[in-house]
């Protein structure tokens, strides 16, 4: 019994020596990365992208719509067959319009991806250098969307060092 305390307390007092010479840092990625002057442009970049992608959208749409108006005005002196037709090609046309939103959505998140890896990137490596450099042990993200802090006393806000780190005021 003596020795299992012995072990315990010798364990115990390695452990809180070992977290004494940890050093914990935190930055709120999602702070940082709205501060970088990259993001905002990629965000300008996607938003235009996006409204391109609604036009489009929004195009196909009127010309169902407008071909739908045709069928309707038109559809007493169709014959059967020719009004067979023109159904199936107004559900072929829909189907086009449910499939390019589809696309259009991956699309979206794909740009999105591509845009906003890089500044990730950027910033992620920034954080890196500041905490080599600093001497960090591990660096937590307290922001809200990616967070892993649930409470921050003590530990070092490196906000500033990163922001300085990138050139950011």
């Amino acid at each position: 019994m003596k020795k299992i305390i012995l072990l315990l307390a010798l364990f115990l007092g390695i452990s809180s020596t070992a977290m004494a010479q940890q050093k914990l840092g935190h930055i709120n990625s999602d702070e940082l990365l709205a501060l970088m002057p990259e993001t905002k442009a990629a965000q300008a970049e996607l938003e235009k992208y996006g409204k391109q992608l609604e036009k489009d959208m929004a195009d196909m749409e009127t010309e169902l719509s407008t071909k739908i108006e045709q069928f309707r005005s038109n559809e007493s002196m169709m014959t059967t067959t020719s009004r067979e037709l023109k159904t199936k090609e107004l559900q072929d046309l829909q189907g086009r319009i449910q499939q390019f939103s589809q696309r259009a959505q991956q699309d979206l998140q794909q740009k999105q991806q591509e845009l906003f890896a890089p500044i990730i990137e950027k910033a992620t490596k920034a954080i890196q250098d500041v905490a080599r450099e600093k001497g960090f042990t591990y660096i937590l993200d307290s922001s809200e969307t990616r967070g892993v802090l649930l409470f921050a006393e003590g530990g070092e806000d490196i906000m500033p060092l990163v922001k300085a780190k990138l050139g950011i005021q």
